[in-house]
């Protein structure tokens, strides 16, 4: 093959390539996609053995130049590492997480309606045998409520404030990542979870409410309870996520589908983590302290409200085209 017939059949290839390069060269790799990145792979391989091809016939020409310099730029930005930068932790805070929760809203849909299923069987099987309390509900706990004592002013008066919320927070975010890890199983742990913490919590709050603790009991949670809730049932709607990609993967293989979504999913869990970290701080040194109950009110509102408008209303629309 001459050198001119071998430039004229995959310069566009070539150029296509350039074209690309320089896509991701201005813009960095948010302004790629699946399809973009795939693409760039077979162009980035096919022009590697154009390479070989011209180090064997076309020694000491220009071409051999040109396609040395376009491989070594492609081989970069394939192969080069991520690095960490404020920029891009803000980006993928303001961003990625609001657009992934946004993407898969019918996930944290099922989410929740899980664990009010959950809530609603708890105040049932309370209402219609109390003894099904003792089913999810430690002793201690049941003995404070039959004696018309919240249980939670023990637990505080003996442990430090510090103390307390480190196990708050840590055990909440135990099981909201039980949650996400779940969705492993088919979604069927993950489920479990979201149905059981829902569970106990119309046991506790029917039995409050029989024992006249259930004023009590609001002004603890108030401060913290829907925050918590919040970011439960978002780490359950990441399982869940997970989940559809084994059940439903579609045209990719399982484990494709699975790398694709479990991208979303973990961007999901991840805001979790600092919710529940807040919550568990507020449950420690808010919840059980004398703060007037309108206070504790118009935290718990404040700090939900902001958690779901920073989820449903920050961070750019998704781009759906690959570039070109």
């Amino acid at each position: 093959m001459t050198l001119g017939v071998f430039v004229r059949k995959n310069r566009p290839r070539w150029q296509r390539l350039e074209t690309m390069l320089g896509l991701i060269e201005r813009g960095g790799p948010r302004r790629t996609n699946r399809s973009f990145l795939q693409e760039l792979s077979t162009f980035y391989r096919a022009t590697t053995a154009d390479l070989a091809f011209a180090q064997t016939h076309y020694r000491g020409t220009t071409l051999l130049l040109f396609l040395h310099q376009l491989v070594a730029r492609a081989h970069n930005q394939i192969y080069r590492p991520n690095r960490f930068s404020l920029r891009g932790c803000l980006r993928f805070f303001r961003n990625e997480i609001p657009q992934a929760l946004r993407k898969h809203l019918q996930a944290i849909t099922w989410s929740a309606i899980v664990f009010l299923l959950g809530t609603a069987l708890g105040l049932s099987a309370v209402q219609f045998d109390e003894r099904a309390a003792s089913i999810i509900l430690p002793t201690n706990v049941l003995d404070s409520i039959y004696s018309g004592h919240m249980w939670t002013g023990g637990i505080f008066s003996v442990v430090p404030a510090p103390v307390a919320s480190t196990f708050l927070f840590t055990s909440n975010i135990s099981v909201a990542l039980m949650a996400f890890a779940g969705g492993l199983s088919f979604g069927l742990i993950t489920a479990w979870i979201l149905f059981q913490n829902g569970f106990m919590l119309g046991v506790v709050f029917k039995l409050c409410a029989d024992y006249g603790l259930l004023g009590a009991l609001l002004e603890f949670i108030t401060g913290h309870g829907l925050l918590e809730i919040s970011a439960i049932i978002v780490s359950g709607g990441a399982g869940f996520v997970v989940a559809n990609a084994l059940l439903n993967p579609g045209s990719y293989s399982r484990s494709d589908a699975l790398a694709e979504q479990g991208r979303s999913a973990v961007r999901m869990a991840i805001i979790s983590v600092p919710a529940l970290i807040t919550a568990g701080c507020i449950e420690a040194f808010i919840s059980p302290a004398h703060f007037p109950v309108w206070f504790k009110i118009a935290l718990g509102l404040t700090l939900g409200g902001v958690f779901w408008l920073y989820l449903f209303f920050t961070g750019k629309s998704v781009q759906a085209n690959t570039p070109r």
